[in-house]
């Protein structure tokens, strides 16, 4: 382009410099942002294994957080400034790496269409520029990241959870049967591929698993903020049982009937309460029954995995038979139920989202909480909607009654839909409103379309208090029975050891098989719901 040191002129149409022998050079400008065309299709690489160390690199942190949360409040509870100023210290990072690895995504998208009144060279921003081999016209937009929640087959998924399983169970074999020592020597080098794999690859089967089932296709920043919001659930779930439930037992803190209330009482009725509350903070985007099963089971995951990161960290410390049974019973026992648990009140919320005047009333209160939060933060002297007054909120105040009549206005199948682009079926080519980005050469958009299944399941309480009942009642059982089949064959009626840890394993499997029977019919049941 020539020697750009020279003097440099401002003009309307960019900037210009003026080189050593008085050439002059314009520099182009970026072309200006537009707004998005509809309808648009981007298809994007597939990287399937990308959500699971994303998961990995949310829950790591989120497990750090709930114990430094734990002690600032202890902080707080006890007086002890040093103790708040580390934990406050502990957590700011921790709340830092959540929130970069989760901040919202936006794809710049250049469209370079031929056009004989074009150019083939474009400015980019960035000092970047963009060469094409006919003349062109160049659009710039932004669009959301809504790719498509992409998991790797379920089949290699739950492969490698067997063989995690298997490789613990070896390993022990070798201890008791080769040598002690070098068979020590192997699980110490395993033990955290074992400890990450076996707390975190079976929620990503069941994950995977449930939405082949379901068959609604769902954006990836939606279901990650569904498995988010378990997790955060765990949060309150962990200081009731670590701080409240302890103090309302009326059981002496070393006695089995204690710890008989905290794990089928204490445990299924906060869980399972919090479980239900993160469901419904989504209760204004959930579409019906089918999507509220859908965000429900994935809440419950979340939940499951934050918890199974303890318990399989733990039973590590045990060696790798205590390993393997904690891995292998947590993994398709404790995180379906909890999932299915979850989905139970998650359903029933689903139906709630069905009344459109229900839905109504409650954008209407949080748009009201909004416009009186600005009213209050003006009132104050701060400028919070940048309108360059202090005069409250300046938009339209609608009235309920008004927000009532647009609702019953609108239409039932506002929601935008699936479509998937190239698809020989028809049915799988639905109209679509908003721009999206798909995976492996497919783009999707979200539907209020439900698979329908004539072979009827489990239908489950359409009413939140007793679907939550419901749930509690199942968790507890879990939980209850569990504890007194461990505790009664060898403390109560005298049994060996031996015959002990066979019962044991006898009702952990029935109630596993029981568990993905009830699973599996629950799951053909919302299923058969339009």
């Amino acid at each position: 382009m020539g020697d750009l040191s020279g003097t440099r002129c401002n003009m309307d149409s960019g900037r210009v410099f003026l080189d050593p022998s008085g050439r002059k050079y314009r520099i182009k400008e970026p072309e200006p942002l537009q707004e998005t065309p509809e309808n648009l299709r981007i298809a994007r690489e597939t990287k399937p294994w990308a959500i699971y160390f994303r998961m990995l690199g949310t829950v790591l942190p989120s497990f750090f957080l709930m114990y430094s949360i734990l002690s600032l409040i202890l902080g707080f509870t006890m007086l002890e400034p040093a103790m708040i100023l580390a934990s406050g210290l502990c957590s700011a990072p921790l709340v830092f790496l959540i929130l970069r690895l989760h901040r919202p995504r936006l794809v710049h998208v250049r469209l370079a269409v031929p056009d004989e009144s074009g150019s083939q060279a474009h400015a980019l921003p960035g000092g970047l520029s963009l060469r094409t081999p006919m003349k062109t016209s160049l659009s710039r937009f932004l669009v959301k990241d809504d790719s498509i929640l992409d998991v790797p087959p379920i089949r290699q998924l739950w492969t490698i959870f067997g063989l995690t399983v298997a490789a613990g169970i070896l390993i022990a074999l070798l201890i008791l049967t080769v040598s002690e020592i070098y068979g020590q020597v192997i699980f110490i080098l395993m033990a955290i591929p074992l400890w990450l794999i076996g707390f975190s690859l079976p929620v990503l089967a069941w994950w995977g698993t449930s939405n082949k089932l379901l068959g609604l296709p769902t954006r990836r920043r939606d279901a990650e903020s569904w498995l988010m919001a378990g997790m955060a659930s765990a949060f309150p779930a962990f200081i009731f049982n670590s701080l409240i439930a302890p103090e309302l037992v009326p059981f002496d803190d070393e006695s089995w009937a204690s710890e008989l209330s905290l794990l089928a009482i204490g445990a299924p009725f906060c869980e399972e309460i919090f479980k239900a509350m993160a469901v419904f903070f989504f209760l204004p985007t959930i579409k019906g029954p089918k999507h509220g099963f859908q965000i429900g089971f994935t809440v419950g995951l979340g939940f499951a995995l934050i918890e199974n990161l303890q318990y399989i960290g733990v039973s590590v410390f045990g060696g790798p038979v205590a390993a393997s049974l904690t891995i292998l019973v947590r993994g398709i026992g404790s995180i379906p139920g909890h999932a299915i648990w979850t989905s139970i009140a998650g359903t029933a919320i689903g139906w709630k989202a069905t009344d459109s005047d229900f839905k109504a009333k409650l954008k209407w209160k949080a748009k009201s909480l909004a416009i009186s939060a600005i009213d209050l933060t003006e009132g104050l002297g701060l400028d919070m909607d940048g309108d360059g007054d202090l005069s409250g909120f300046d938009g339209s105040r609608p009235t309920l009654e008004e927000a009532l009549s647009q609702s019953s206005a609108e239409s039932p199948s506002d929601g935008k839909e699936w479509s998937i682009i190239g698809s020989a079926n028809p049915k799988e080519s639905l109209s679509d409103t908003a721009p999206v980005l798909g995976e492996s050469g497919l783009s999707l958009s979200f539907s209020n379309v439900y698979q329908n299944n004539s072979s009827n399941g489990i239908a489950t309480p359409r009413g939140i208090l007793p679907a939550i009942v419901l749930a509690i009642a199942g968790h507890s059982f879990w939980n209850g029975s569990s504890y007194l089949m461990y505790l009664a064959p060898t403390e109560w009626l005298g049994m060996s050891e031996i015959e002990g840890v066979t019962i044991v394993l006898t009702w952990t499997a029935i109630m596993i098989s029981s568990l993905l029977l009830i699973t599996r019919s629950i799951i053909r049941g919302v299923n058969s719901l339009e």
